[in-house]
């Protein structure tokens, strides 16, 4: 491929990975704060609501993660069209979803608010299928990154360009404009200076739009390989799905290593709040989580292909490891110390991405190799495994936090006076002493498992091509 086409796919699906990324933070986050602000604010049984809510978007997830794969695996087996295999689920399910956001964020127009239990029931199916469409939208527009190209080093660039346009247009970018605007929206809308129901459409509105545009700029530019090696695909039976994860030994390993760290790290990343708001008692500089989220997201993808090409991807994780436990080591002994907390909180973020796109791309890699070990290939399944560990562990968080937050005794206090050395020992020891632990079992496995690097992948695709070529060669010379 020309050196300008692979520009403008890296391009193109950089644009993608933006509104993407807009459209989970929309569904996952943002709505949380939506739905227990605006929609539920002021009812009689808010709480409850509000409880019935959380707890069944958890449930959501947990069952999900059982049929990610399933499917994953239907959309492996479809049909190709001329616009290719993933490209119009990708576009269809960014439609659809979008769709669905606009009409939760409408609150259905008030109309259900006299009748709680119809509210809660129609709340909760919108969001079930919501979040069952977003995992087809998810899947398919994640397979698109092996069916762009089977070369490791091309798949790493075009991941690294992603992690960069969501970075700089993807859910990140929300709280930097999300009150002004709802406040914006419902002045124009009620004469109020509020953050009323009517701003919380119109921000849906917006963003839903966006991210149609941009999944429509993206589908509309990229074009999926036509290799030998994806050609050769044959139609996967349920069994051969959950074969092709279970079997698939360094799969296994790379996301063993991927989830013992993300438990790790969805039982950190949350606690720092608890630091500036009991600890530092200045809730005022949380505003730094923010900002070094995304400008170390921005400032250390775009080195990943250069790191991964000079000290190989290994390395990268084991230095980004290390970086987190550093992170983890300067929270504990911080104590009151602002300045040591800015700093850790910029070390905690600045090795975040790189971590992931480590596992990432072992995990895609492993595509071709349990294609050549076992003869199947099912890049949608592969790749929606990743996916479904964010799952796992963002199901875990809330419930860790929370027991972290009650042995801590930070449930009954409203201030940081309120908490004892005890208390804040406690608090350090689970937030951040057993998370490091995790990270460093990660680590372990990491070292002792899994073995795909960018080489033993490159030799792989190397014997793919030529089994797959030897009877055409064989035929010819009959010939």
């Amino acid at each position: 491929m020309a050196a300008t086409s692979k520009m403008k796919q890296r391009v193109a699906y950089t644009i993608g990975e933006a509104g993407h990324d807009m459209a989970y933070n929309l569904m996952a986050n943002t709505f949380i704060i939506y739905a227990t602000t605006s929609l539920f604010s002021g009812l009689k049984n808010a709480n409850s609501l509000i409880a019935l809510l959380t707890s069944s978007i958890v449930v959501i997830r947990l069952i999900e993660i059982f049929f990610d794969p399933l499917i994953a695996g239907f959309i492996d087996n479809a049909k190709t069209t001329r616009w290719g295999k993933f490209r119009p689920w990708a576009w269809g399910a960014t439609m659809i979803h979008a769709v669905l956001l606009i009409i939760l964020y409408s609150g259905f127009l008030r109309l259900l608010d006299q009748n709680y239990a119809l509210l809660a029931i129609t709340v909760v199916a919108f969001y079930a299928l919501m979040d069952f469409v977003y995992t087809i939208k998810d899947t398919s527009f994640a397979g698109l990154v092996p069916a762009l190209s089977v070369d490791s080093k091309e798949r790493g660039i075009i991941n690294s360009f992603a992690r960069v346009g969501a970075a700089l247009g993807g859910g990140d970018i929300i709280p930097l404009f999300m009150v002004p605007a709802i406040v914006f929206f419902t002045y124009l809308s009620t004469g109020h200076h509020t953050q009323g129901i009517q701003g919380w459409f119109w921000l849906g509105l917006i963003l839903a739009i966006y991210c149609m545009v941009t999944m429509s700029i993206s589908m509309a530019n990229v074009k999926e390989n036509t290799s030998a090696i994806r050609k050769s695909r044959k139609r996967a039976s349920i069994t051969d799905i959950f074969k092709s994860i279970f079997q698939n030994d360094q799969l296994m390993w790379i996301s063993l290593t991927y989830l013992v760290f993300a438990i790790g790290n969805v039982t950190s990343k949350p606690s720092i709040f608890y630091i500036y708001n009991y600890v530092l008692a200045r809730p005022a500089w949380y505003w730094v989580v923010g900002a070094a989220s995304t400008l170390c997201g921005i400032f250390s993808v775009p080195f990943y292909p250069v790191l991964s090409k000079l000290i190989t991807r290994r390395r990268v994780y084991i230095v980004a490891i290390c970086g987190m436990l550093l992170s983890e080591l300067l929270f504990v002994v911080s104590g009151k110390n602002l300045v040591l907390v800015v700093i850790a909180t910029v070390l905690y973020f600045l090795p975040q991405q790189l971590i992931a796109l480590v596992t990432m791309m072992i995990g895609i890699d492993s595509i071709e190799y349990e294609q050549l070990k076992h003869g199947i290939r099912n890049e949608a399944v592969t790749v929606s495994v990743h996916g479904s560990l964010d799952k796992i562990a963002g199901a875990l968080s809330s419930g860790i936090v929370g027991f972290i937050v009650i042995i801590s005794g930070m449930g009954n206090a409203t201030k940081a006076a309120h908490l004892s050395a005890q208390n804040i020992q406690t608090f350090h020891l689970s937030a951040f002493v057993v998370p490091a632990v995790f990270m460093i079992i990660s680590l372990i496995i990491f070292l002792a498992k899994v073995k795909l690097t960018e080489e033993k992948h490159a030799q792989i695709v190397e014997k793919l091509n030529v089994e797959l070529h030897k009877p055409q060669e064989s035929t010819k010379s009959e010939d």
